[in-house]
């Protein structure tokens, strides 16, 4: 390439007439348009807190969860109900309804000595749930409907949360659906 070549600038040695440099232009111009254009929007994450029942993980809406406590067996004091009713317990001086989320979801109950922890729940009368055990809070992305979702909930995936739970699938509980049986009993023993 000569200095002549150089100096004309369509950086190819003078090869290229200006209409064709345009329509290189041109082209390489929408292209790098085109990857401007806005990336498909994320998954929104939804704060949730993570729980255990049984061999299932589960996800609960963080701002339904009021207080989380160690379950203790001896302190619960049994009634008479619907299924998944335990009995009553008493959480910072207030009688709740203990509900086994094992039995709710369709799992073995868990044995009546089993420790555990005390869901206390938020705008549920008062309603508690049992678990096995409650990792932590956690950031979840809903995955789209499908059909193998347990049906009081749907699927999603932990993208932030503690230890190795980031990537697991859980079931998002719909504690309307789950506590149906269970909420106009607790609503009404709440006044």
């Amino acid at each position: 390439m000569s200095k002549a070549d150089a100096a004309r600038g369509d950086g190819l040695g003078g090869f290229l007439d200006d209409a064709r440099a345009q329509a290189i232009l041109a082209a390489r111009t929408r292209r790098l348009a085109e990857r401007r254009t806005a990336p498909e929007p994320e998954t929104p994450l939804e704060d949730v807190l993570l729980c255990q029942a049984g061999a299932g993980l589960f996800a609960l809406p963080l701002a339904a969860v009021e207080r989380v406590t160690p379950f203790e067996p001896r302190r619960l004091t049994p009634a008479l109900g619907r299924a998944g009713l335990l009995g009553l317990a008493s959480v910072d001086g207030r009688l709740r309804r203990v509900l086994d989320l094992s039995r709710l979801t369709g799992a073995a109950p868990a044995a009546p000595d089993a420790a555990g922890f005390l869901l206390a729940l938020r705008g549920a009368g008062n309603l508690a749930l049992r678990v096995d055990a409650a990792p932590g809070a956690a950031k979840v992305a809903r995955e789209a409907p499908g059909g193998d979702a347990f049906e009081g909930g749907a699927r999603g995936v932990v993208s932030e949360g503690p230890g190795d739970l980031p990537g697991r699938t859980v079931t998002l509980l719909d504690l309307g659906d789950l506590l149906a049986d269970h909420l106009s009993a607790a609503l009404g023993a709440r006044a």
